[in-house]
């Protein structure tokens, strides 16, 4: 069975105890932590930290499904950098140990997966030398410690940018501890059929984020104001047997956070619902 999640990012204007208990208020039954000053912040977490976030998913029944590690500004101001395919051997370093710190803390919360990201190939970087860094940094991150799962998230404009590069990047790995982390918004900007993608895909998925997109602009619009097919959505999860979460992500709608939870929810029930109610065959 799907159960719906809301991505914390998209709530960072509270502090991280209220945001859970406003996430369990609005019907959700998971929460997508994220990494942020404002929450979680990688560099300055400990017990100290932890146990107040144990507190708030015991009190609300609220499952910790993944741990957003992606945040653009976490390592400098130039956005999403550096990252795992940066020119510089210090900068990728100092992405590799944020995944670390990210896999620390996940394991910590009893998170199972921790989202992240390839960044943005720059020009001086050729495709080959930039898989190259992006295997050699998973693998790092792999041989360490801990257990929970990297799921790799598709970004436009990114490296890797669609499922099934991803899913490509999966078989090289061949570990149980990489997997593929959805998106149905950016299925729809990068690819040309959207729903194909997310069916092919599913046996390499473990998490999918959801949000509404207009016209094949990344631009994320909250569940029911642009122009994706939900219905059609769950109806390849339910054919997939896809049972996992399906996270809203709306980081670009704090100021109306109240708003995006409730109508978010709403619209991906009833699209569910729709879904389930079509004949089987």
């Amino acid at each position: 069975m799907v159960e719906f999640a809301y991505n914390a990012n998209g709530l960072r204007t509270i502090p991280l105890e209220r945001a859970i208990e406003a996430v369990a208020d609005a019907g959700y039954r998971g929460i997508e932590l994220s990494l942020h000053p404002a929450h979680l912040d990688p560099f300055a977490f400990g017990q100290a930290e932890a146990e107040p976030v144990r507190k708030a998913l015991e009190r609300t029944g609220l499952t910790a499904c993944c741990l957003a590690a992606g945040a653009d500004n976490l390592l400098g101001p130039e956005r999403f950098e550096p990252s795992l395919i940066h020119p510089t051997a210090e900068g990728r370093a100092r992405r590799i140990d944020l995944v670390r710190r990210s896999v620390r803390i996940a394991d910590e919360l009893g998170i199972p997966y921790v989202n992240f990201a390839t960044g943005k190939r720059k020009p001086e970087v050729s495709e080959e030398q930039a898989h190259q860094w992006l295997v050699e940094g998973i693998e790092q991150v792999l041989d360490g410690s801990g257990s929970a799962v990297l799921a790799m998230e598709p970004e436009p404009e990114f490296f890797l940018e669609t499922n099934d590069g991803v899913a490509r990047l999966a078989d090289e790995l061949a570990s149980e501890r990489f997997a593929l982390a959805q998106d149905l918004g950016h299925c729809r900007v990068v690819e040309e059929d959207y729903l194909a993608s997310v069916e092919r895909n599913l046996p390499y998925t473990r998490i999918i984020q959801v949000e509404d997109i207009k016209g094949r602009v990344h631009h994320h619009e909250i569940p029911g104001d642009g122009d994706l097919d939900f219905t059609g959505f769950f109806s390849v999860l339910r054919r997939g047997g896809y049972t996992g979460y399906v996270s809203v992500e709306l980081y670009n709608h704090t100021d109306r956070y109240e708003h995006a939870l409730r109508r978010s929810h709403e619209v991906l029930t009833a699209a569910l619902a729709a879904a389930d109610a079509e004949p089987r065959g």
